[in-house]
Protein backbone atom coordinates (compact mmCIF):
# COMPACT_ATOMS: atom_id res chain seq x y z
CA UNK A 1 0.00 0.00 0.00
CA UNK A 2 1.44 3.58 -0.99
CA UNK A 3 2.19 5.71 1.73
CA UNK A 4 0.23 9.49 1.91
CA UNK A 5 2.89 12.15 0.84
CA UNK A 6 2.16 15.72 0.70
CA UNK A 7 2.59 17.98 -1.87
CA UNK A 8 3.62 20.99 -0.23
CA UNK A 9 5.55 20.59 3.17
CA UNK A 10 4.21 21.11 6.33
CA UNK A 11 6.91 22.68 7.99
CA UNK A 12 7.01 25.92 5.68
CA UNK A 13 3.42 26.67 5.49
CA UNK A 14 3.42 26.25 9.61
CA UNK A 15 6.51 28.73 8.91
CA UNK A 16 4.22 31.36 6.51
CA UNK A 17 1.45 30.68 9.29
CA UNK A 18 3.57 31.89 11.85
CA UNK A 19 4.88 34.80 10.27
CA UNK A 20 1.87 36.35 8.47
CA UNK A 21 0.33 36.24 12.35
CA UNK A 22 3.21 37.84 13.81
CA UNK A 23 3.28 40.99 10.80
CA UNK A 24 -0.71 40.96 11.45
CA UNK A 25 -0.35 41.30 15.37
CA UNK A 26 2.27 43.93 14.64
CA UNK A 27 0.30 46.18 12.42
CA UNK A 28 -2.81 45.86 14.09
CA UNK A 29 -1.67 45.97 17.70
CA UNK A 30 1.82 47.12 18.59
CA UNK A 31 2.12 49.76 15.73
CA UNK A 32 -0.65 51.99 17.24
CA UNK A 33 0.05 51.82 20.39
CA UNK A 34 3.80 52.68 19.58
CA UNK A 35 2.20 55.79 17.60
CA UNK A 36 -0.09 56.83 19.70
CA UNK A 37 2.35 56.36 22.52
CA UNK A 38 4.53 59.16 21.39
CA UNK A 39 1.84 62.06 22.17
CA UNK A 40 1.71 62.58 25.89
CA UNK A 41 -0.40 65.36 25.73
CA UNK A 42 -3.50 63.18 24.53
CA UNK A 43 -3.19 61.30 27.86
CA UNK A 44 -3.94 64.34 29.95
CA UNK A 45 -6.36 66.21 28.74
CA UNK A 46 -8.76 64.75 30.80
CA UNK A 47 -7.01 65.74 34.05
CA UNK A 48 -6.33 69.26 32.24
CA UNK A 49 -10.70 70.23 32.55
CA UNK A 50 -10.92 70.50 36.03
CA UNK A 51 -12.71 69.00 39.28
CA UNK A 52 -15.72 66.95 38.34
CA UNK A 53 -19.04 68.74 38.71
CA UNK A 54 -21.44 67.73 40.87
CA UNK A 55 -25.00 66.68 39.12
CA UNK A 56 -28.62 66.03 41.21
CA UNK A 57 -30.52 62.94 39.47
CA UNK A 58 -34.14 64.08 40.21
CA UNK A 59 -36.17 61.36 40.93
CA UNK A 60 -33.34 59.92 42.93
CA UNK A 61 -34.99 56.29 42.51
CA UNK A 62 -36.90 53.96 39.64
CA UNK A 63 -39.01 52.01 40.31
CA UNK A 64 -39.14 49.48 37.69
CA UNK A 65 -42.81 47.56 37.74
CA UNK A 66 -42.78 43.98 35.45
CA UNK A 67 -46.45 41.69 35.45
CA UNK A 68 -46.28 38.49 33.86
CA UNK A 69 -49.12 37.06 32.25
CA UNK A 70 -50.19 33.81 33.94
CA UNK A 71 -49.35 30.57 31.94
CA UNK A 72 -51.67 29.25 30.24
CA UNK A 73 -51.67 25.09 29.11
CA UNK A 74 -52.43 24.76 25.84
CA UNK A 75 -55.65 22.96 24.68
CA UNK A 76 -56.98 21.93 21.71
CA UNK A 77 -59.59 23.61 20.30
CA UNK A 78 -62.90 21.90 18.99
CA UNK A 79 -62.31 21.63 15.22
CA UNK A 80 -59.28 22.52 14.95
CA UNK A 81 -56.81 19.16 14.20
CA UNK A 82 -53.06 19.81 14.26
CA UNK A 83 -51.32 19.25 10.52
CA UNK A 84 -47.88 18.40 9.28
Amino acid sequence: MPSYAPHRPRTAIAMAAAALTAITIGLFVVAPAKFDSANPAARTIASAKGAPTAVAISPARIDVVGIREPEIASAQLEGSVATR
